[in-house]
């Protein structure tokens, strides 16, 4: 599983529209992000909202195009091509492998580069 980390406001927002379709086991991890949209997306997604573990909390199968879909109290979303999740039984477990693997700070507070004066 290899996800694509989009963690600034226009990549966010722009999500999946800026991308190419994902392949079988590819998607987007949108950190943080309690919501998404698919306004314009040709194509279905799966949505799996995830918490501050990295553990699946909630789904979507096959989101179609011009939804959108939230998840009251996630801290990040990924996005898998239409379908994956009821392909690969084991998604949850690989998209919480990837998510781990790559550890993104999600505390808005503190972020690397920030003066300590902007900390508090």
């Amino acid at each position: 599983m290899r996800l694509r980390l989009l963690s600034s406001f226009r990549q966010r927002l722009l999500g999946l529209h800026a991308c190419a379709e994902p392949a079988e086991h590819e998607g987007v991890w949108l950190v943080p992000c309690a919501a998404i949209h698919t306004f314009l997306l040709p194509y279905a997604v799966d949505v799996l909202f995830l918490d501050s573990a990295y553990r699946v909390m909630g789904r979507r199968h096959e989101l179609p195009p011009n939804r959108m879909a939230w998840h009251w109290g996630a801290a990040s979303v990924v996005e898998l091509p239409g379908g994956y999740c009821r392909r690969h039984p084991d998604h949850a477990f690989r998209v919480r492998e990837a998510a781990v693997a790559m550890r993104p700070i999600t505390d808005r507070r503190c972020r690397p580069g920030d003066s300590w004066r902007r900390r508090r």
